[in-house]
Formats: C-alpha cells, sequence, structure tokens
C-alpha cells in the first residue's frame, strides 16, 4: 500500500502546484486590471481638470477684456503661435553710431 500512498501524496502535490500556477496566474491578471483601472481613472481626471482649467482660462479673459473696456484701455488680441523671443526676420538689424568700432 506503500506505492498506492506515494501515488497519492503526489498527485496531491500536482494538483497543489496546478492550483497555486493558477492563483499567480489570477493575481497578475487581477493587477494588470489594477493598473489599467488606474490609468482610465487618472485619465478621466486629466480630461476633466482640463476642461475646468480651460473654461476658468476663458472666463479669466472675459473678466480682463471687460476690465480692460471699463477702464477704457484699448482692446489688445492676442497673436497666436508667436514667441516674445522671435526676431522678425525680414528687418535687418543695423548697428548705431555709437556702438560702430572706430579704427
Amino acid at each position: 500500500m506503500q506505492p498506492l500512498a506515494t501515488i497519492i501524496n503526489l498527485l496531491g502535490a500536482s494538483a497543489l502546484l496546478i492550483s497555486l500556477t493558477g492563483c499567480d496566474a489570477a493575481e497578475k491578471s487581477a493587477q494588470r486590471l489594477a493598473e489599467k483601472a488606474e490609468q482610465a481613472v487618472q485619465d478621466v481626471a486629466r480630461e476633466a481638470i482640463s476642461g475646468t482649467v480651460n473654461e476658468l482660462n476663458k472666463q479669466v479673459d472675459d473678466f480682463q477684456q471687460s476690465t480692460n473696456e471699463f477702464l477704457g484701455k484699448p482692446l489688445v488680441q492676442p497673436e497666436e503661435d508667436v514667441q516674445p523671443d522671435e526676431v522678425d526676420s525680414e528687418q535687418p538689424i543695423i548697428a548705431s553710431p555709437k556702438s560702430a568700432i572706430e579704427t
């Protein structure tokens, strides 16, 4: 009867290893699902915050415009895609006579 008990123990150990492997796979799957859910929540939060910030910026711009109108300042429309550090390439830079080097 010893060989039968040994076979049953081996089958039991094999079943235990198979179930542990299944648990590991289930744990990894649950971890991936949790990561995807967290990413989805972050994306929704970013989208909501972005919309809120854009709306707030629009309201601030409107308030600034109405304040400038009330104060009698001229309306200034912001130029799109213009960096303050850009130099107009069509106008040459001319040195003043005082900055010229004398020889």
